[in-house]
């Protein structure tokens, strides 16, 4: 049984350091679960909520943390139709509470419901020892899993996002694509392109991260962009690529100059897949788009049925993300954040491990 108070990180004030402090253990009400936290892995969309860089900041006070493996612990009143038992451990997407009614949950997909909640974003996260999931939601992980929770956790975040962006890049066997910003995001986004029998050129501007995924296997070739203009990275893309751009181009990072990079190196009926989210307004050559039919594509974390084909994925491929070594604790919080803004991301994805 759980108990009535809990530890947790708040964000107490926009830009200021988390605040550890107990708080009393939620009440699963509805279709939700409550669950007991094992790993809560941070990713740089966490910072950039606490920042402020993303949607102006949470609504204070707030636990955040998006991405988690979960042992379930008690079903609200609504929840047994789900399939769902106490005891079964379970990761989500960070959307809950879409309703199934409107337009989009019927005829695009749930993940799109003006309706639903964010975990970690304006619903209580999972930077805590416990919290409540949407068992619509939720996806059980199999008991024979063969990966620990830690390297599961980054996967229903960072996982799933490039996943979507792959998925909905429509990639052939054969075909080539540029992945720009091989960090956390990125340094997944490789393997599953691998996975799927596509050549990965990896592009970014610190060598650190270029060396892991060519070492790693993951990426075919690598560029470091940083001291090379538009036209020297399209001309070095093309001597990699047997003198033609890349089929498509998933941009893992946020800044514009990857954007624009990849929008340079794309071959005529290209695809852009946006993932990562500018915190400044990029310009598109509307005439390039035009003139070179390229397709741009937004990717975003799925639902339910995309999060559990990503992990029926990684499970028969056996591809899990890099974490990092060291077993951190909720009081390491705010050290993993600063680590994060240093980009001291190399060792892998960090995560709170709470058993």
């Amino acid at each position: 049984m759980a108990p009535t108070m809990m530890k947790a990180a708040v964000c107490k004030e926009v830009g200021q350091p988390l605040v550890i402090e107990e708080v009393p253990v939620p009440k699963p009400e509805g279709r939700h679960l409550l669950v007991r936290v094992q790993v809560a892995s941070l990713c740089h969309s966490d910072v950039s909520i606490v920042t402020g860089a993303v949607l102006g900041g949470p609504p204070v006070p707030l636990i955040i943390g998006h991405e988690a493996i979960s042992v379930v612990e008690e079903l609200g009143p609504d929840a047994a139709k789900y399939g769902i038992k106490v005891g079964d451990r379970v990761g989500t997407p960070l959307w809950q509470d879409w309703c199934f009614e409107c337009y989009e949950c019927k005829e695009i997909a749930p993940q799109f419901c003006p309706k639903i909640t964010m975990k970690g974003v304006n619903a209580p996260g999972y930077f805590c020892e416990y919290t409540t999931v949407d068992a619509a939601t939720a996806v059980v992980i199999p008991e024979n899993t063969p990966a620990s929770p830690v390297q599961l956790s980054p996967i229903f975040c960072a996982g799933v996002t490039v996943w979507d962006a792959l998925s909905r890049a429509c990639l052939k066997p054969g075909e080539t694509l540029a992945v720009v910003g091989v960090g956390g995001l990125g340094e997944i986004a490789t393997k599953y392109a691998q996975a799927l029998g596509v050549k990965v050129v990896g592009i970014d501007v610190r060598d650190e991260q270029l060396i892991g995924v060519k070492e790693g296997g993951s990426a075919d070739e690598i560029l470091n962009s940083r001291d090379l203009k538009l036209t020297e990275v399209k001309e070095r893309v093309r001597e990699l690529n047997k003198g033609r751009g890349v089929d498509a181009a998933v941009v893992t990072s946020g800044s514009k100059p990857a954007y624009l990079t990849a929008l340079n190196i794309l071959r005529a009926e290209g695809r852009l897949m946006a993932v990562g989210i500018p915190g400044e307004y990029v310009p598109i050559n509307m005439g390039l788009v035009a003139t070179q039919a390229i397709k741009i594509i937004g990717a975003k974390v799925p639902g339910q049925i995309g999060t559990a084909a990503c992990l029926d994925f990684c499970h028969r491929k056996g591809i899990y993300p890099k974490v990092h070594p060291r077993k951190f604790q909720l009081e390491d919080i705010n050290e993993m954040m600063d680590l994060m803004k240093a980009g001291k991301v190399d060792d892998g994805r960090m995560a709170v491990q709470f058993f």
